[in-house]
């Protein structure tokens, strides 16, 4: 789903390279990993969206993605 998602949106000239992609989407779903452990959800159905973090492992979660594009603009 994530991966689909950035694909839409790195498509054409000035998108992000891939592994700058790759290691977003890799962020985002280790945090969602580690919230659905801590809420002991097991199945497929029962899955986390961003939002539904605790609000400072959102804001942590944010600021490890601008940390990466901010990498991206400086190569």
């Amino acid at each position: 789903m994530f991966r689909e998602m950035w694909s839409r949106l790195t498509r054409g000239g000035d998108g992000l390279p891939r592994e700058k992609v790759d290691a977003v989407v890799r962020l985002i779903d280790q945090y969602l990993a580690e919230e659905a452990v801590k809420r002991n959800l097991q199945s497929d159905k029962q899955t986390i969206h961003p939002r539904d973090l605790p609000p400072e492992k959102r804001e942590a979660l944010i600021s490890e993605i601008f940390s990466i594009l901010r990498e991206t603009k400086k190569q």
